[in-house]
């Protein structure tokens, strides 16, 4: 089934087919839950209930002009199911109620009303300490249940990690990628090209680091840990989208968490410090390196973030991120 939210129809006779509907249950509304990034969800009323479909397609919903593998759907439905029984885990996460490998489509518990934390990017107000422990508490878990109790199944998630390594450590170091920075913010190109696009060995370093990311390890990853992913209701904090699973470096969930609490406005070493005391050890160095190519990528690559900084700030938060990759070995 292609899922539309303007064929109830077809939805319904879907639920039906596949005996997820009571006898007595029927389809009243379906509007778009959020303006997801990589898939195609909708939050679905019925006479009964409201619960989520979720939809993997061939490409990228915001960027229909990058193609994405459909196997992400099988990948997220494999993690909720692996993760279903992990204490500290599990009660932070929506509940698998159906897939449908042949449709790359997952139903999935409603969490109701919520926002999630990418307001945090206007700098207004600091993420609440009570919300942020929360939430390194669960990585925290999931990092650990994963070793303890390693999963039947290994988490390559081989295709979806290629195209996070091209977005994440190639694409926005090439000095002719093609994109439009000045599109996206006045003085932009300007600024990549008297930054980034001057370090002659800076890509060698995002490249052998991408290399880091692309080796499998032990520990199961959410894989996109930023505020996009963390969901605020009246039931608490929750995490979502774990699409980007896979097992290797648990630095690098703690990376992405790291470059994002500094969109957020926090100091970097404040920020290290946070992590250290809620999450425990960890490799610090290399979690600033996977830290800092987020901050870079997501300043001068695709995956834009709603940022209220400028040009200066920007420029300031760039040679953090530079000075840390040309000082470490990786």
């Amino acid at each position: 089934m292609h899922l539309d939210q303007y064929q109830l129809n077809a939805i319904n006779s879907w639920l039906q087919q596949h005996s997820l509907l009571a006898p007595e249950e029927e389809i009243l509304s379906a509007k778009k839950a959020g303006e997801g990034n990589m898939n195609y969800t909708l939050r679905i009323q019925s006479n009964l209930r409201s619960f989520i479909l979720k939809q993997a397609r061939p490409y990228v919903e915001k960027y229909p002009s990058i193609a994405a593998p459909v196997e992400r759907a099988a990948m997220e439905a494999a993690f909720f199911k692996a993760t279903a029984q992990w204490e500290g885990v599990e009660e932070m996460l929506p509940r698998l109620l159906y897939f449908a490998p042949d449709d790359h489509l997952q139903m999935i518990e409603d969490l109701g009303a919520g926002a999630d934390f990418t307001t945090f990017y206007q700098r207004k107000s600091p993420i609440p300490q009570e919300e942020l422990a929360s939430l390194l508490q669960f990585l925290q878990a999931l990092h650990q249940q994963s070793r303890e109790t390693p999963p039947k199944d290994k988490f390559q998630n081989r295709a979806m990690r290629e195209l996070n390594h091209f977005h994440i450590f190639d694409f926005p170091f090439q000095s002719d990628n093609g994109l439009n920075l000045d599109g996206i913010q006045e003085g932009l190109q300007a600024l990549a090209q008297r930054t980034i696009f001057q370090q002659a060995k800076l890509r060698e370093k995002t490249i052998a680091l991408g290399l880091r990311y692309l080796a499998d390890g032990e520990t199961l990853l959410h894989g996109d840990f930023f505020p996009g992913s963390w969901l605020r209701t009246e039931r608490g904090v929750f995490v979502i989208d774990p699409e980007f699973c896979f097992q290797g470096d648990a630095e690098f969930d703690l990376g992405v968490c790291l470059a994002h609490l500094c969109f957020c406005g926090m100091n970097w070493a404040a920020a290290t410090g946070i992590l250290q005391e809620q999450y425990g050890a960890f490799d610090a160095a290399l979690c600033q390196d996977f830290a800092a190519v987020e901050i870079l990528r997501r300043i001068y690559g695709v995956g834009q973030l709603p940022l209220s900084m400028s040009i200066a700030e920007k420029e300031a938060m760039t040679l953090i991120a530079i000075e840390q990759l040309m000082s470490q070995k990786v």
